[in-house]
């Protein structure tokens, strides 16, 4: 799990994107490929060299973080990938003077995110076609841990 650094592997994440929100979600490429990535932190998982997951983190505010696109190929699900990416995207989030980290997570994935700390702000909301809810993530006043 690694920060992406080379063109090459952006292009594998931005592929495991369109495979994983477009082809299988039906999410509209435009919609997905929202012209926010050159402002983002980008992720690669990978397994025996090839790509297999993704994520990305935004700077919304000076304190707030929001983790965006994290994706898993199918074949890969169900074995520790996604929290890893997400294990990492929070742990860098950490390394700045960010308060709150925040994900519009699928419905169905809520259980995954509040098994990492976050819990859910609010009802649920429609984002590409699809259910979602916002759920945040906050640093402790009294430890200033997450």
């Amino acid at each position: 799990m690694r920060e992406i650094a080379s063109s090459e592997d952006k292009q594998k994440a931005l592929e495991i994107r369109r495979i994983v929100f477009c082809h299988e979600q039906g999410v509209n490429p435009a919609l997905e490929f929202d012209g926010l990535d050159d402002n983002c932190r980008h992720y690669l998982a990978k397994s025996d060299g090839r790509a297999i997951g993704t994520a990305r983190i935004r700077q919304e505010t000076p304190t707030t973080f929001k983790i965006e696109r994290v994706a898993v190929l199918a074949e890969e699900r169900r074995q520790g990938v996604g929290k890893a990416l997400m294990k990492k995207t929070i742990s860098d989030a950490k390394e700045t003077p960010s308060r709150i980290v925040k994900i519009h997570a699928q419905c169905h994935a809520e259980i995954f995110y509040t098994s990492l700390g976050f819990r859910r702000i609010n009802g649920n909301f429609e984002e590409a076609g699809i259910p979602h809810v916002l759920m945040v993530l906050e640093q402790s006043v009294s430890t200033g841990k997450f």
